[in-house]
């Protein structure tokens, strides 16, 4: 059960004051409560707590000081200890009750819930409030899982390179024993459950610094002799050698860069050792404020043991033992005075469970499902906001940009040798001329005548023209059009006045075929048109690509094409998806989509060409037998004019295609997807495209999470993540592409970008005012 964390924060002294800030928050949250107060001048306060330290230290026991002949002559002064102490709690109790503090302890109170686990810790440099009697504070009479522990005003968490195996690994040291019995210690620890525990008696220094580097430890336990001077703690490792923490730096901190999470000093005059601890950012540490004595030392050992790893909280257990001790103040005044917590304020403090490895996650589970759901929440504003912003066609340059990106990075497919184009290039133009051909236009009816004469004998499939002729042919060649099977003439039905109709040649009927073509705002083409509202001028709804992979189909025993119950045109067995004004990356106007319009699914290279010089001169019999039969020929320009158009794979206004070369791509994908089963070009539904950008958002945020979970401190992982996350888009959508489908690239990288950088900045700027609120 999560409960609440009050962090009460001193700056002053006893001899001016204190001024106290306060902050309430849920366990691994912001504070939902601040507040501000002090607490009165109060030297008389430091006045009985050292007298009672006095009269406390005089007493004759066995203790785990440094080590010394105990002496039991004299009387053992318990009732003076008892009277000082008497009067340090009741000073305490007056100082907590002073009106300035009043505001602070209402507003608490009235925070907490009476059955809930409260963590108090009290941030202070102050060694004389450290020492204080804070568990008499009638606070922690009314809040009975309330325990009080104390922190350092900076603090920082370490990154943890988690290795555990399973057991709660225990470094025990067992020290200078003079005098005491620590071989009860060593027993309790051995009967530990689910605990590897490494044994070091009296120990050389070099032995504890190999032990620190070399193994990855959760508790580091020393039992033994050990002071406070001056404020530095001294522990005696043998009876020859003693130390202080500090000579065990480097050890230290690399034990807890390998997951040390709790030092445990069964030992005297504690605090000294844990403000050493404090400097390495140790997470948390429990240790005596004062000289403890030997059978004292033994049951808080016992009873913390058992109940920390039956699987009560560290405060609780702490709480519990020490309100134990009580029991032997008829022999050990203030024995229940004496353990106390360390805390890290950057870190939770550890349970037995996730020290063993049971659960290897930072958070509970409750507050990890608070973030998932902090998750889910913003993924699914980012992806309503992405899918609003696409709808009204603010992504449609990104997508078509990127799309043509991911079609040029396709595996190279060879030309389709089932169409050949006869090109009318410059050089052809001025060959007709110079052979005393009249033309109107780019081929003249006597090189048509020619070209006709030339094929035919091969029996091509069809033959095409992709030239406007919208005057009468010369009778000659008239009449061997009407002798050549399979031909087809153009004609133009848009009508616009920038764009007027052109009509199909005169005088004959012939199978005619609309020459338009759709191109996007940026000059690219990427649909096809199959058919469309025939008009005056243009009487046919087929278009020429059509017309021509109709003629080819034919030949190979294909009916003709069909209208599903969806209204979609079939041919043999395959669907030709038709594009909507909202489909794919496009967010068109609907006139945009008027027609029957389908996704071009281009080939890298264009299908084999014929120059009509060569044709019509030094093409051998043999040549044009094996380039003509059974082919398709479609007869276009190639020359620098107006049919020239951009495509996915040339863009640039020098390296632009001539509509005949892209006429034969648009036969070439219709005929390849009915005989060959070549993917036509398909995308989601609208939903599924809005599941997919909503999957990435999600996506992106359990990055951040990940990273903030895992290695907060090194954003450059989080780069990495993200590349690796982009990455791993792209090679999805590159994927489905090469299996026809245009799935959401750009929405959803920005969706799982934008999500991320949210998380993580959040994450940040919470961390950083976390740390802020501990130094």
């Amino acid at each position: 059960m999560l409960g609440k964390l009050i962090i009460l924060k001193f700056e002053g002294d006893f001899e001016q004051g204190f001024r106290v800030s306060l902050e309430v928050s849920q366990e691994g949250d912001r504070p939902f409560l601040e507040a501000s107060g002090a607490l009165p001048a109060n030297p008389e306060l430091v006045t009985r707590l050292h007298h009672w330290q006095q009269s406390y230290r005089s007493l004759d026991v066995a203790s785990r000081i440094k080590p010394k002949e105990i002496f039991y002559g004299g009387s053992i002064q318990q009732m003076e200890c008892r009277r000082w102490a008497q009067e340090l709690g009741q000073s305490l109790t007056r100082w907590l009750a002073s009106d300035a503090f009043a505001a602070i302890d209402k507003r608490l109170r009235e925070a907490l819930s009476l059955n809930e686990p409260i963590r108090i810790l009290i941030r202070t440099e102050d060694r004389n409030l450290r020492h204080l009697p804070w568990h008499l504070w009638d606070l922690l009479d009314r809040y009975t899982q309330a325990e009080v522990g104390f922190c350092a005003s900076i603090a920082q968490r370490i990154e943890v390179h988690d290795r555990r195996k399973g057991k709660v690994r225990i470094l025990a040291i067992l020290g200078n024993s003079r005098g005491i019995d620590i071989q009860a210690d060593r027993q309790l620890l051995a009967s530990l459950p689910d605990a590897a525990v490494q044994f070091l008696v009296e120990p050389q220094r070099h032995e504890i610094n190999d032990r620190l580097w070399n193994q990855p430890w959760d508790i580091l336990f020393f039992a033994g002799h050990s002071e406070t001077n001056a404020q530095q703690g001294r522990i005696f490792i043998n009876d020859r050698e003693s130390l202080t923490l500090d000579e065990l730096r480097y050890g230290l901190r690399q034990a807890i860069a390998q997951g040390l999470r709790l030092a445990i000093f069964n030992s005297c005059d504690g605090l000294g050792l844990v403000s050493q601890l404090e400097q390495v950012h140790l997470p948390c540490a429990i240790a005596m404020r004062e000289p403890v004595p030997d059978r004292i030392a033994q049951e808080f050992l016992k009873q913390f043991l058992i109940a920390f790893a039956a699987g009560d909280s560290l405060y609780l257990a702490v709480r519990r033992s020490r309100e134990r001790l009580q029991g032997w103040e008829g022999n050990f005044p203030c024995a229940s005075w004496l353990p106390v917590i360390c805390q890290n304020a950057s870190e939770s403090p550890s349970t037995w469970q996730s020290l063993r490895g049971a659960t290897l996650r930072r958070q509970s589970d409750r507050d990890i499902w608070k973030r998932v759901k902090v998750l889910l929440l913003i993924a699914a504003l980012v992806t309503s906001l992405i899918v609003g912003v696409r709808s009204i066609g603010w992504l449609q340059r990104f997508e078509l940009r990127a799309f043509d990106q991911l079609v040029q990075r396709r595996l190279a497919e060879p030309p389709d040798d089932r169409i050949l184009i006869v090109s009318v290039s410059e050089a052809d133009i001025q060959y007709q001329d110079q052979m005393g051909m009249a033309r109107r236009g780019s081929l003249s009816d006597r090189a048509l005548l020619q070209v006709i004469q030339r094929l035919q004998p091969y029996q091509p499939r069809a033959i095409g023209l992709d030239i406007y002729h919208d005057f009468p042919f010369e009778p000659e060649l008239a009449q061997a059009l009407k002798e050549t099977p399979g031909f087809v003439a153009i004609c133009k039905v848009s009508a616009s006045e920038d764009n007027p109709s052109i009509a199909p040649p005169p005088g004959i009927a012939p199978a005619i075929g609309f020459s338009d073509a759709v191109t996007d705002f940026d000059g690219v083409m990427r649909r096809q048109l199959l058919g469309m509202t025939a008009s005056e001028a243009c009487p046919t709804s087929l278009s020429l690509s059509l017309q021509m992979a109709l003629s080819f189909l034919a030949s190979e025993n294909i009916a003709p094409p069909q209208r599903n119950p969806a209204g979609e045109v079939v041919i043999g067995d395959v669907r030709f998806p038709r594009l909507a004004h909202h489909s794919g990356g496009y967010q068109l106007a609907p006139t945009e989509a008027n027609g029957y319009q389908i996704l071009l699914n281009y080939r890298s290279a264009a299908p084999p060409q014929i120059s009509l010089r060569d044709l019509l001169g030094d093409a051998s019999d043999s040549q044009l037998a094996d380039r003509v039969r059974d082919r398709l020929i479609l007869i276009g320009v190639t020359a620098d004019n107006n049919d020239v158009h951009a495509t996915p794979y040339r863009s640039s206004a020098a390296r632009r295609t001539a509509g005949v070369i892209i006429h034969a791509q648009m036969i070439s994908q219709i005929i390849s997807a009915v005989l060959d089963r070549r993917p036509l070009l398909w995308w989601w539904p609208e939903w599924a495209e809005c599941l997919w950008i909503g999957i990435w958002a999600i996506a992106g945020g359990m990055v951040a999470l990940g990273w903030q979970w895992l290695a907060p401190a090194r954003s450059w992982r989080l780069w990495l993540a993200v590349v690796v996350g982009l990455g791993a888009l792209y090679g999805c959508c590159a994927l489905v592409l090469l299996r026809g489908g245009w799935i959401p690239i750009v929405p959803a990288a920005i969706a799982f970008l934008v999500t991320a950088a949210g998380l993580a900045i959040g994450s940040s700027t919470n961390r950083s005012h976390h740390e802020s609120t501990v130094r």
